[in-house]
Order: structure tokens, then C-alpha cells, then sequence
């Protein structure tokens, strides 16, 4: 398998409010002869996430995530301290979870016993402001088989395919009376025939990166390219972004996330994303106490040391 993970924080306010982009593309065979030593090699060396195929139960705090299944994928099996009892989402689906003042959750690719399974995802991380680090913990599902299908469009003619993965999301935010809001974020998968061209209107306001999946991007105004598994970001100097396929002969497939920024000072503690380095301590704490998920206890203990 490929895992492919671009780090957003050390692009300042170029990628804010997004914190990771990664993107996985894993295979699974019963017939691999490699499999099972690899998984012994993983239980020998401690290296995590090796010997389960997956990721065990691991925790949580201050910020979003999302994690899109691409169409025609396997499946993710999820289970989390919110009550989901193991549920698998496959191909065309995706997961939002509000990490907010804590959660546990593991992640496995699913795998079966009489054929190969293949998966491609996103999982993106998306920062919260600090008056929602604290939100109450929460899940929802959206796209393909969930009360939330797919807000998409085709420019005219149908060279190029959008799939609003953020503005679906929204709506189902919005919808959701225990979901707070949060700060705007638009998320676009886009595909490109052939020599297609996209313009989209993003506010100079917003922050804005592409990263291409397949083919080569090209962006008239800067006469520059990037090819597949790269990111670009823009500089807040315009309302449009030009994206064109340069390919004769390929498709080019894009994500495009946009959004606010939060402008806001960053702490990341590995899984835990909070805006001070106290934040963090506190949260490690609570988790080598048994209390990271007593809501109460951390609320409070927040509420003496969280910044003005």
C-alpha cells in the first residue's frame, strides 16, 4: 500500500484552517505470502499500525475530521468511545467526525478471507477555533447509502465533474441540532476530461490548496504545473482559481480545499490538536489518569488554563 501524508501547518495561513491531508491507496490479498510475516514483523518490532492492518484505539481532541471513501473502494471499519459499535463504510461515502473535547476511536481496512480488497481515501483534519475545542463529541455520515447524498455538478458540456464534499457536509451539520457550526470550509473533488478547464470562485479571503490525485494540473495565471501526489497552494491575490487539465489524451482528478482562516496559535501534540502547549499536557494527563472523556473534569480543568 501507498499512504501519502502532506503536513498543512507549515503552510501558515496558506492551508488554515486544514491541518493533514492524507492520502491512502492499500491493497489486501489472503494469497500474499509477505502478509502474515510483515504483520509478526510489526508485532516484534513494536511499530504500530503494522500488525493490525490499521489503526488501533488512539484518542482525539480539538478539531474535525473527515474521511472520504473514494467510489468503487473497500471498505474502512470504524469503532469509537461515542457508542458506534463497529460499522464499516465503503466506496462513495464519508465519515465527519467532531473531535471536540475528546474522543477514542480505532480504524481498520477491511479485509476478506476469499479475495483481494483494495481502498482509497482521503482523511483530511481540520482545525477548530478555540471557542469549539471543548464542543461535545459527534459523528455523521454523508454520500452514497446515508440521508446525505452528494451535492454535485458538471460545468457545461460535462468536462469537468464536482462532487461539493463540503458543502454536502454542511448541510448535514446544519441539519444536526447537537452540531454546532463551525467556520466555513469547502471541499471539492473535481474531475477533468481531456483538455477540460474549471474556474471557481474562491473570496481573497479564503485560504486555498489543490492537490492532484491523477494526471497534471496546470494554472494559467502562473504558467506553472504540478503532477499527480502534489500540492499547490494559492496566495490570497484574486476571487477565481483557473485549473486546467494540459492532458490531450488523460483525465486529471483534483482536491480542492478552501476555507476561513482561524488565525489562531496551533499546538499539536501528535493526535491532540489544542492552541497551547499546556492544552496539550493536560490532555496526556487526563489520558494516563483515565479521565480524558469525563467531559465534566475536562471541561473544568479547561476552563482554569484554557487562553484568553
Amino acid at each position: 500500500g501507498r499512504v501519502v501524508p502532506v503536513s498543512l501547518t507549515e503552510y501558515g495561513r496558506l492551508s488554515d484552517p486544514y491541518l493533514l491531508l492524507a492520502h491512502h491507496k492499500h491493497w489486501f490479498d489472503p494469497r500474499d505470502p509477505l502478509r502474515k510475516p510483515f504483520q509478526k514483523f510489526g508485532q516484534i518490532t513494536g511499530l504500530p499500525y503494522i500488525d493490525v492492518e490499521g489503526f488501533s484505539m488512539h484518542p482525539h481532541r480539538g478539531f474535525d475530521i473527515l474521511t472520504y471513501i473514494l467510489d468503487g473502494s473497500d471498505g474502512f471499519r470504524h469503532r469509537d468511545s461515542l457508542g458506534e459499535t463497529t460499522c464499516t463504510y465503503r466506496g462513495g461515502t464519508a465519515q465527519w467526525m467532531r473531535c471536540g473535547s475528546g474522543v477514542l476511536h480505532e480504524e481498520f481496512w477491511e479485509t476478506k478471507q476469499d479475495r483481494r480488497t483494495d481502498i482509497e481515501l482521503f482523511q483530511i483534519w481540520i482545525n477548530l477555533p478555540k471557542t469549539q475545542k471543548m464542543d461535545k463529541p459527534a459523528i455523521l455520515y454523508v454520500g452514497k447509502d446515508t440521508d446525505h447524498s452528494w451535492l454535485e455538478e458538471e460545468t457545461e458540456g460535462g468536462e469537468v465533474r464536482v462532487r461539493d464534499v463540503g458543502a454536502t457536509l454542511n448541510k448535514a451539520i446544519n441539519s444536526d441540532s447537537n452540531v454546532k457550526s463551525r467556520p466555513t470550509i469547502n471541499i471539492q473533488h473535481a474531475t477533468f476530461q481531456p483538455g477540460a478547464k474549471w474556474k471557481v470562485h474562491v473570496p481573497h479571503k479564503q485560504s486555498a490548496l489543490l492537490y492532484v490525485r491523477r494526471g497534471i494540473a496546470a494554472f494559467p495565471n502562473t504558467l506553472s504545473t504540478i503532477t499527480a501526489l502534489q500540492t499547490a497552494t494559492f496566495a490570497a491575490d484574486g476571487d477565481f482559481i483557473d485549473v486546467w487539465n494540459v492532458s490531450k489524451q488523460n483525465d486529471l482528478d483534483v482536491l480542492l480545499l478552501t476555507g476561513d482562516p482561524l488565525q489562531e496559535s496551533i499546538a499539536m501534540g501528535g493526535p491532540i490538536v489544542m492552541n497551547t502547549s499546556k492544552e496539550i499536557q493536560d490532555a496526556y494527563q487526563q489520558l494516563s489518569e483515565g479521565n480524558f472523556l469525563d467531559r465534566d473534569t475536562v471541561l473544568q480543568q479547561h476552563a482554569l488554563n484554557r487562553p484568553k
